[in-house]
């Protein structure tokens, strides 16, 4: 199948949750104003999203477009999606080592580190080191939980408005179906 895409207009800017893209500014904007111009996106006339034949694929799809959804009520938090998780597992089990929270997680050792070093870069989490000096035990700090706590209402409408557009049944099921497929497929 060959994929025609017409090319309508070249912006800054960000796809939402209903696949529109949202400029942020203009590229002669960016001229004038000098702006650094990291990622220049081109408009196109949008296809609908089509079944793909990939599982690996199709999952794609659903974690990217599940993420937009929790990325947009997390917007002006400064927070990711996956560093709002890793500051819900800290709250949950104090005292993990990176490794732990990699593995906990479904992530390698590396993204760990990474999120790890901006959460504690941001005064949210605070590590210790462990028996080996290599190792760190990470613990959420007092603004990492007053953040949590302010920002669990819209964790919460994320977890709803995600559960009001599948439906509850399906919702759960995709949770428990997509936990046994990372924890099997992580295990052979």
């Amino acid at each position: 199948m060959e994929i025609a895409y017409e090319p309508l207009r070249t912006a800054v800017g960000r796809t939402t949750v209903d696949g529109r893209i949202a400029p942020a500014v203009t590229l002669q904007e960016c001229s004038e104003s000098r702006l650094d111009i990291a990622c220049i996106c081109m408009y196109y006339r949008l296809m609908k999203l089509v079944s793909l034949p990939c599982y690996c694929a199709t999952l794609r799809q659903a974690a990217r477009a599940v993420t937009v959804l929790y990325e947009d009520m997390l917007a002006d938090s400064g927070l990711h999606a996956t560093q709002y998780t890793a500051l819900q597992l800290l709250d949950s089990v104090p005292g993990l080592t990176t490794t732990e929270l990699a593995e906990a997680l479904g992530i390698d050792q590396t993204t760990a580190t990474r999120t790890l070093a901006l959460i504690k870069r941001a005064g949210l989490a605070k590590d210790t080191v462990g028996i080996d000096r290599r190792q760190r035990h990470w613990a959420l700090s007092a603004q990492g939980q007053a953040l949590l706590k302010k920002l669990k209402p819209r964790w919460e409408a994320a977890q709803e408005a995600f559960e009001k557009r599948l439906g509850r049944a399906e919702a759960t099921a995709l949770k428990r179906a997509s936990y046994l497929a990372a924890s099997t497929l992580s295990s052979s």
